[in-house]
């Protein structure tokens, strides 16, 4: 995958370095204005991808690459999702280094190990609403719990908002106190004349601070198998 960029306003993007603290959390998300401006054309992702289907309700993928902007590493996941049912479990673990914003070829200094077990639940009370609920280690090394509501519409749009808490004081996250957004997944089948399962996502963050800050895995099982919903 590959970012272009067209025009921008990153000049007025006014973030302030913090002071050099041994208290201050890695800075995992708040480079990202260097990363954009460093270069016009970026690859963004590039990475060998495994899956299969393990048994008749465990699915497995296991990757290796450069897994979006800002990192590389390995990792996989398993999703327990029995057919039919409401509900599936699933558990990623990750290894993953910072590529160095100066070039994204090559890798800074930071490492972390990062993972989340997450259970998602379609409400039997609210139509195609789906619940996720993950909880794990995240790209500072903080501890914490994202929430994840969303509903799909009969047009195959999804609309969802999400909150994650850690155990990162408000004073240490900084502006924001905590991490949220919404988001919007829209199928390209509305805009295009042959069919395809293809969609893309919008998202919306007020604030990007380096606390409760996940990896941006570019496949998950769980949105694979959603045909199994049907």
């Amino acid at each position: 995958t590959l970012y272009l960029n067209l025009v921008d306003n990153y000049d007025k993007f006014n973030y302030s370095t913090p002071p050099s603290d041994s208290d201050a959390l890695p800075r995992v998300r708040t480079w990202i204005r260097e990363y954009v401006s460093s270069s016009n054309l970026l690859l963004n992702n590039l990475q060998l991808t495994a899956m299969d289907k393990l048994s008749d309700s465990v699915y497995g993928q296991a990757y290796g690459g450069y897994l979006e902007m800002m990192y590389a590493g390995v990792g996989s996941e398993l999703l327990y999702r029995p057919y039919g049912s409401s509900w599936a479990l699933g558990l990623d673990a990750n290894y993953v280094q910072q590529r160095d914003w100066n070039n994204t070829l090559q890798l800074a200094d930071y490492k972390v190990a990062t993972g989340h077990l997450t259970s998602y639940w379609q409400l039997p009370f609210v139509d195609n609403t789906l619940a996720k609920i993950s909880v794990g280690r995240y790209l500072a090394g903080d501890y914490g719990t994202t929430i994840d509501l969303s509903r799909r519409f009969d047009s195959g749009i999804i609309a969802g908002a999400f909150a994650t808490f850690t155990n990162v004081s408000a004073e240490e996250y900084g502006e924001g106190s905590f991490t949220k957004g919404v988001y919007f997944t829209i199928p390209f089948d509305l805009l295009l004349v042959k069919p395809t399962t293809r969609q893309g996502s919008i998202a919306w963050v007020p604030l990007t601070r380096d606390g409760g800050q996940m990896l941006s895995r570019k496949y998950a099982l769980y949105t694979l198998t959603k045909p199994l919903d049907e």
